[in-house]
């Protein structure tokens, strides 16, 4: 917990919580200006908000071979996701996101590789059928 002192001298306490990293990697797809997407290239660090299905996290994206990409690019990218445990049903290889900036889209991606300890823990959660 965190000790917050306000200007009128009242105490009160925060809730610090803790937050997790994942990294993965990714294919991704920033769409064409005429689509709807940016005008702009991005730099390799860019942190867009993701969306998994109707869950949203953050990320950072460290392009692979690259420094910037362009609206209608394509490039793999190494994927530090924030709180992943929030997502953590989408994890799988396979599995589809969009990059959002605010409401809207500007590109999409697939999940190349997740952590094997992921992917274990993933499966020996499945109930076994008999």
């Amino acid at each position: 917990m965190r000790l917050l002192v306000c200007a009128r001298y009242s105490l009160s306490y925060v809730q610090s919580r803790e937050v997790t990293m994942l990294d993965v990697s990714a294919r991704i797809r920033l769409l064409k200006t005429e689509e709807g997407g940016r005008t702009s290239f991005v730099c390799s660090g860019y942190r867009p908000t993701l969306r998994f299905g109707h869950l949203y996290t953050d990320g950072a994206l460290t392009f692979l071979g690259r420094q910037q990409v362009y609206p209608g690019d394509a490039c793999e990218v190494h994927l530090t996701l924030t709180n992943p445990d929030y997502v953590r049903e989408y994890l799988v290889v396979g599995a589809c996101f969009d990059i959002m900036e605010g409401p809207r889209k500007i590109g999409d991606g697939t999940l190349l590789s997740i952590p094997a300890m992921l992917q274990e823990k993933e499966v020996g959660a499945q109930p076994e059928r008999g």
